[in-house]
């Protein structure tokens, strides 16, 4: 499968909500979400240090990283909230891509720096993580450091 990852437009939000609602079964409110479409459209928040970026394939949106920089100290740190693939496409290395995606926008944001890449993952998921090079650190929490 072909897909390229670019920047999340507004006229993206409803293929990102219908990844969210596939990648995260149940009730959105769950997931502390009053709905995935409001959800969607928060995360392409550009104002609020937010990254979202979404692979897309024939027009249709297979995934997403939504992402935020946090002004901590020593190291920035990027919290990625939201990673979704659509089921369709996983184990295509979509999410893969795009969380490699995200390493070099803050390689390019950051230059030398290093910088603190968290989230927090579900633990079916965390495998998928460890693969990647993050690592756990509390409850469900993981991270990793660029160099």
């Amino acid at each position: 499968m072909d897909y390229a990852i670019v920047p999340a437009i507004l006229k993206d939000a409803e293929g990102i909500a219908a990844v969210l609602r596939a990648s995260f079964p149940g009730d959105a409110a769950h997931y502390k979400v009053h709905s995935w479409g409001e959800e969607a459209r928060q995360i392409m928040r550009t104002n609020k240090n937010w990254l979202c970026l979404v692979a897309m394939s024939e027009g249709e949106i297979i995934g997403l990283i939504a992402c935020r920089h946090l002004k901590t100290k020593p190291l920035p740190t990027i919290r990625i909230e939201w990673l979704a693939v659509s089921p369709d496409a996983r184990g295509m290395g979509v999410g893969k891509s795009l969380i490699e995606a995200v390493k070099q926008w803050s390689s390019e944001s950051f230059g030398e720096q290093t910088v603190r890449l968290t989230l927090r993952a579900r633990s079916e998921r965390q495998d998928f993580y460890r693969k990647m090079g993050f690592r756990c650190y509390g409850k469900g929490w993981m991270k990793m450091r660029t160099d």
